[in-house]
């Protein structure tokens, strides 16, 4: 079983590598949220609020229009581990979601935990 030590951990790293990218990347206009959201592959509260505890890495990347990017993976007990993904927000250059995914021997990765910023 997987310790809260360790998902915080992910998630924390998870954030501040978005974060520092948010920041260093360009970002965009008011404007170019709207419709230009999927190709500027940020999260939007809406989106986030979907997503639940326990649902599919790949159902969670579909709601979210994203891949996000991998800040981290830890192993874990039992041969899995958990994976941290980072992914921008919608809605400043400075806000970032983070998530840990559980992913288990022989099974799909799903979703641990999940923190914000909206700055």
């Amino acid at each position: 079983m997987f310790t809260r030590r360790i998902a915080a951990t992910v998630l924390t790293t998870a954030l501040t590598s978005t974060a520092f990218l948010a920041v260093a990347a360009p970002g965009a206009d008011a404007a170019d949220r709207g419709a230009d959201r999927a190709a500027k592959g940020c999260v939007t509260k809406a989106e986030y609020k979907k997503v639940k505890k326990g649902m599919p890495i790949a159902k969670v990347h579909k709601i979210f229009g994203t891949a996000g990017k991998q800040t981290v993976s830890v192993p874990g007990v039992g041969g899995g581990k958990v994976v941290g993904r980072a992914y921008k927000v919608c809605t400043s250059k400075k806000g970032a979601v983070g998530v840990s995914y559980v992913v288990k021997p022989g099974k799909k990765p799903v979703l641990g935990a999940k923190t914000a910023v909206w700055k």
